[in-house]
């Protein structure tokens, strides 16, 4: 079959979120089980095009789009990447953004309206651009090219299939084109701030150009929302069965999309994600950019501990000024041989995004309760987001000397070495549609504590990591300084979770075996309802 997959963001091409990792593995994975899979993705200023094959710009004839009352000029772009055809949508409007969704700190130096962290200001155009841009393309199209499947990831793509309605309406073309497409739309995330929605319908009207018929059935309070306009020709899907439980029954927050769904009793189908393990093999350097090999599957776990003394040697007190690490800015030190502090500590980490939805306020005030006591324990913290939330933990670092540290932005080999050198990773969501650094971790063999919260309940209490409840620097620090306690008295007792952890996720949640048993059974059987 041909599947069209529709995202903002790409591993190795742009890169923001988890989207970029789920779009990325989903596409090579169907590839390699003989689909004919096709990308759309913006083409940004920051877009990686080093490693794409048959590179080719403007390679079919333009677009011509009406966004906002203006008509707007669409280029195609052509490349492939590991079997992916990928088509890039060429606009002025992308090719000046430095990041995928958000400005930079490069962009707020040019313009300081432009605030480093925060979403783009044409971010409503972008996106209704965009999905427009993809649809026209049909009218390059042959219809032994036509999609089976449009997949659609997230908010910033949910107008495709309302897009490709109306377009049936109106074009023959169309009509041969989706004859018999079926599209899916992918929740990643239905939490206030990512639903992308238009704030009454004369805006949405004004950017889609939509019959206000249509827009009204959007409609939630005085917002249209582009996943309920979805639901009118594509299938929800959304990244674990616990978080599509949890939306379903409204004990997530989702700014009222609870409700609606329940109201128009419309059904969510959760697919966990999954992880391609091989690229972050750690027996492997050249794949996991780990400084040494080991293998957690087989207990083979100096290479582990020769990572984390190479990482605290380079980034002790004496060595704090000496790091030159571009686009991250480090806090606090990291040492180890304090005289309050007889007993190796046990090594506690973090990395993601510094966002209230991560818990990072229970975070940090959990780590302030155990520092305070003089635990034996040290946090490794990586990311960025909200400044207010960075500012804590960097504060954290200058309270805490040699105890905490916090690299504030981001790069992939560093932050794996940051998971990698841990003993556990603290993850405590307040809400998690699925979550991957539990995977990651596992991989590493460093244990996850989680708050049980939506897809991180895949993690297995006390055989693949630790759940915890309820979500509060209390429970998550008595949990942590019971871990510590543990370690402390018999650091063996966890090479078996350790093992069996690291296998457990390569064993059942392979990118390939998530594709090829629910991904490709869902296409085939929309199709076959004809």
């Amino acid at each position: 079959m041909t599947i069209w997959l529709v995202s903002r963001e790409y591993a190795g091409i742009a890169e923001a979120g988890g989207v970029k990792n789920v779009a990325c593995s989903l596409c090579e994975n169907l590839v390699r089980l003989g689909q004919k899979v096709m990308l759309f993705i913006p083409k940004y200023c920051c877009s990686d095009l080093s490693k794409l094959q048959s590179y080719k710009e403007n390679f079919v004839r333009s677009s011509y789009i009406s966004v906002c009352g203006k008509t707007e000029e669409i280029k195609y772009d052509y490349g492939m990447l590991n079997g992916v055809e990928i088509i890039f949508i060429s606009h002025p409007a992308f090719s000046e953004k430095k990041g995928v969704y958000t400005y930079t700190k490069e962009e707020e130096e040019s313009n300081t309206t432009h605030k480093r962290g925060l979403g783009h200001k044409d971010s409503l155009f972008l996106n209704v651009l965009f999905q427009m841009a993809v649809v026209k393309f049909s009218e390059q199209s042959s219809p032994e090219e036509s999609p089976d499947i449009i997949h659609c990831q997230d908010a910033t793509t949910a107008l495709v299939p309302v897009f490709v309605e109306d377009f049936l309406q109106k074009s023959m073309i169309a009509k041969i084109v989706f004859s018999h497409t079926k599209c899916i739309v992918t929740i990643h995330n239905a939490g206030p701030g990512y639903h992308h929605e238009f704030t009454d319908i004369e805006q949405a009207k004004y950017y889609t150009s939509l019959p206000k018929k249509i827009l009204e059935k959007g409609l939630c309070g005085t917002s249209v929302e582009p996943f309920l306009l979805s639901t009118l020709n594509a299938k929800l899907t959304t990244v674990s069965p616990e978080y599509a439980e949890e939306i379903l029954n409204g004990t997530t927050e989702t700014a009222g999309l609870s409700e609606a769904f329940r109201f128009r009793h419309i059904n969510i189908l959760g697919i966990t994600n999954g992880i391609d393990f091989e690229k972050y093999d750690p027996s492997d350097v050249k794949k996991s950019t780990l400084p040494f090999a080991f293998n957690p599957i087989k207990k083979q776990l100096v290479g582990k501990y020769e990572c984390r003394r190479a990482f605290l040697e380079r980034f002790s007190i004496a060595n704090k000024n000496n790091n030159s690490l571009e686009n991250i800015e480090q806090f606090g030190y990291i040492e180890t041989g304090l005289a309050s502090d007889p007993c190796e500590p046990v090594f506690v980490a973090y990395h993601g995004r510094i966002v209230r939805q991560k818990g990072i306020d229970v975070l940090v005030e959990a780590a302030d309760i155990l520092l305070k006591k003089d635990s034996p324990v040290r946090f490794i913290i990586m990311g960025q987001g909200e400044p207010e939330l960075e500012n804590k933990i960097s504060l954290l670092s200058i309270k805490y000397p040699g105890k905490c540290i916090f690299f504030k932005g981001y790069d992939k080999s560093l932050t794996r070495l940051c998971t990698a050198v841990s003993d556990f990773i603290a993850l405590p969501s307040n809400f998690e549609p699925c979550g991957l650094e539990d995977f990651i971790a596992q991989i590493f063999g460093t244990l996850p504590v989680a708050h049980a919260t939506g897809g991180l309940c895949k993690i297995v209490d006390d055989q693949t990591g630790f759940l915890y409840k309820p979500n509060t620097a209390e429970e998550l620090s008595k949990t942590i300084s019971n871990l510590v306690k543990l370690k402390q008295a018999d650091s063996d007792i966890f090479n078996n979770m350790i093992s069996y952890a690291a296998d457990y996720v390569r064993s059942n949640y392979s990118w390939r075996i998530v594709t090829k048993e629910k991904y490709l059974e869902m296409y085939k059987s929309l199709l076959s309802k004809g």
